[in-house]
């Protein structure tokens, strides 16, 4: 196998870290590792990473490719958003340090999306948004990820979605991981009391998918994706929530065309896309 063929591809974020080793689209080993804890510190972030980056290694690897949380300039994390430590650390010089290869960074929703678009040819407009420790998203355009002026566009989660008193909510208070703590569950617990009939957290799932329903009708009204993928971690509830998500978005689309036609489907990779599209992400670096 040439050199230049193998490629490491990380998916990097609040709650785990997964990678995938690849030779151009075949994965040849999967690794992951867990936190362990809600919300790491910088020893058990790196402990994460360097358990997944040992387990992929090979001495032909060519590039490594990362996806992380927040807003990625430089190959620098310069805004961490929910993952605070990552914009006290340089995980590109770490990592070319202790392996000596060359590393390329990039915001986790928009390399998922690099994996995901390979899946839709068919389709030149697609928008992208993970549900997890918090909400990422991403616009796929033409062939290409749209970066915006700055490099920093489509924040999703940080949309504001409603105001309590002088404190303004954000789609994060509603439909990521916070939302269930701000009622002392995990997402798992309720998932699971959910299934079992609970209607309390039926309700809670129901709420969910409203508020992401309010959040995609948005979005349509806005830019009129062809097609809006969702991944990340709480899609494991996807039967909980959906309904009421497209219910609620076709009610909200001005545009009866765009409310009949945009799809709204569940990511296919799942939980792998980030990490094999960081990999797609260092086998061609893109700006």
């Amino acid at each position: 196998m040439k050199k230049n063929n193998l490629i490491i591809g990380i998916d990097a974020g609040g709650t785990k870290v997964r990678g995938v080793l690849m030779a151009g689209k075949k994965i040849l080993k999967r690794a992951e590792k867990l936190h362990g804890v809600p919300n790491p510190t910088k020893k058990i972030f790196l402990e994460s990473l360097f358990f997944v980056l040992n387990a992929l290694f090979s001495p032909k690897l060519k590039r490594v490719g990362i996806g992380l949380p927040g807003v990625i300039t430089k190959n620098r994390v310069v805004g961490a958003g929910n993952v605070k430590i990552l914009s006290r650390l340089d995980i590109k010089k770490l990592i070319e340090k202790k392996y000596k290869i060359k590393v390329l960074l990039d915001n986790d929703v928009k390399t998922a999306l690099r994996a995901e678009a390979t899946l839709l040819p068919k389709y030149s407009s697609i928008f992208m948004l993970t549900l997890g420790t918090g909400i990422g998203a991403a616009w796929w355009q033409n062939k290409q990820i749209m970066k915006g002026s700055f490099g920093t566009a489509y924040e999703l989660g940080q949309m504001i979605i409603d105001k309590k008193q002088k404190h303004f909510l954000e789609l994060e208070d509603f439909c990521a991981r916070k939302f269930f703590k701000t009622k002392g569950f995990t997402p798992l617990v309720s998932e699971q009391r959910a299934y079992l009939g609970s209607q309390t957290h039926k309700r809670l799932w129901k709420e969910l998918g409203e508020s992401l329903g309010i959040a995609l009708a948005n979005i349509t009204n806005l830019i009129e994706p062809e097609i809006i993928i969702i991944g990340g971690g709480l899609n494991h509830a996807w039967p909980l929530f959906i309904p009421y998500t497209k219910k609620t978005f076709k009610k909200l689309v001005l545009s009866p065309i765009a409310a009949r036609k945009t799809k709204i489907i569940k990511a296919k990779f799942d939980k792998w896309s980030g990490a094999i599209g960081a990999a797609l992400l260092a086998k061609k670096p893109r700006p």
